[in-house]
């Protein structure tokens, strides 16, 4: 999976309407998505971007996009 496509489905999760998330990240879900954006395209924190991203996807297993489309 390439690094930008990483950050790219990280985003579409944190934005899903219709996944449910703890009131922690309910919380700054959507500005954290934005933020994740933001700094995926900056040369300076793109490397923060994808390692956050990677983490939101994979810490729960295997992520698999394809699974989650509806």
């Amino acid at each position: 999976m390439s690094e930008m496509k990483t950050v790219v489905d990280a985003v579409a999760l944190l934005r899903d309407e219709n996944l449910f998330w703890s009131t922690d990240m309910q919380d700054i879900r959507l500005e954290l998505a934005t933020l994740l954006e933001v700094s995926a395209n900056n040369d300076v924190t793109k490397y923060l971007a994808e390692g956050l991203a990677k983490r939101i996807l994979f810490s729960g297993g295997n992520y698999n996009p394809n699974l989650e489309l509806r």
